[in-house]
């Protein structure tokens, strides 16, 4: 009987995880990427990139933008040294 209620079980999660995968894909067909959004602007994301290159500091970056330096940091990812 345990054997029959693990089977069951098991089952159900296999066709939950199928059906999580199928809304997943359905998603991306659409356009929708998933995820949090940026907390950057995609239409800002150059402006900080540029302001970066030109020397400005990330603090000072946050301060403008009203944003973390974690967002900064992720706007200006491969800017940054490694």
């Amino acid at each position: 009987m345990v054997q029959t209620l693990a089977a069951a079980g098991e089952l159900q999660r296999d066709l939950q995880r199928e059906l999580t995968y199928d809304g997943l894909r359905a998603a991306e067909a659409k356009g929708n990427k998933g995820g949090r959004r940026p907390a950057v602007p995609a239409g800002k994301t150059d402006d900080v990139r540029a302001a970066y290159l030109e020397g400005r500091s990330i603090a000072a970056l946050t301060r403008d933008d009203s944003v973390s330096r974690g967002a900064i940091r992720t706007a200006v990812a491969n800017l940054l040294p490694e």
